[in-house]
């Protein structure tokens, strides 16, 4: 539904503004980036909107009050009211799916009465809080027994095995936390040291997957490439570090320990590193 030019002004310092800003529950007034409580994007927030001059205190008109994002023309929460609710403030519930998919934003309410009005908007902030780390740590099914990936394959047999120049095979082990539709959002790099810090030899990757199947309780499979940007710049006793996120429409929810592979693609009895077959003919 889009906004109606309103009569009031809407600048905070122009005295023909009728509207206190709106505020949010468990945010501090004072704090300019309206920092919300860390499970606002879970629960949703809570709008409290002071009574407003003109407030109908007998019969039966009801005052509308519509909560909107900066931005968007179509309110997101709604409330109505009548003499029989007279109070000093009232409280919006605001749905969780129904905020932006930001850092911050700002949020301000708009009144239908004798003559609609808007007030000022009040910016807002989710709060950057890590979530929980309940998952597991990921699976190297190319690694050997002490963890490392060189140039041979540590399991032949194995018909899904890979050369380290084809990919690295990463197993997401299966948790009951998992719903279907929710996104696994992991994040590979490589360091210049075998225990994964020291300087960083590649950038943060991210690979994400769907979970799809629950029932079979299956791992879920990544294969970190491209070879040349992702695994090439480890070369001799270097390793890579993955973690990652379960993301629930979009939040995430928890995260999981860290794995660690470690890589050796020197070429037995050369001083050159193995990147394709060719050192094997």
């Amino acid at each position: 539904m889009p906004i109606e030019t309103p009569i009031t002004s809407s600048n905070p310092l122009n005295p023909g503004v009728l509207l206190s800003l709106p505020k949010v529950e468990g945010v501090d007034p004072l704090d300019p980036a309206g920092t919300l409580p860390p499970d606002a994007k879970q629960v949703g927030i809570v709008c409290i909107i002071d009574r407003w001059p003109n407030f109908p205190v007998s019969g039966v008109r009801k005052d509308r009050v519509e909560i909107f994002i900066v931005g968007n023309p179509d309110y997101i929460a709604f409330g109505e009211y009548g003499a029989a609710d007279d109070a000093p403030e009232f409280r919006i519930p605001v749905a969780p799916e129904k905020l932006p998919d930001v850092a911050t934003f700002e949020l301000l309410y708009r009144v239908r009465s004798i003559n609609p009005t808007t007030s000022p908007s009040r910016r807002l902030t989710f709060a950057l809080v890590a979530p929980p780390q309940r998952l597991k740590k990921v699976a190297f099914p190319d690694a050997d027994d002490w963890g490392y990936i060189g140039c041979y394959k540590n399991h032949p047999d194995d018909p899904e095995a890979l050369f380290i120049w084809e990919g690295v095979r990463i197993e997401i082990p299966f948790d009951d936390l998992f719903q279907r539709t929710d996104v696994l959002s992991l994040d590979w790099q490589a360091w210049d040291s075998l225990n994964g810090s020291g300087n960083p030899l590649t950038q943060v990757f991210n690979f994400t997957e769907v979970v799809t199947d629950v029932v079979s309780k299956e791992p879920v499979k990544i294969v970190i490439k491209p070879f040349a940007s992702h695994i090439e710049p480890m070369e001799e006793n270097d390793s890579a570090t993955v973690s990652y996120q379960l993301l629930r429409n979009g939040v995430p929810i928890f995260r999981s320990f860290t794995g660690l592979v470690k890589v050796d693609r020197k070429i037995p009895g050369e001083s050159k590193y193995c990147s394709d077959p060719s050192w094997m003919k």
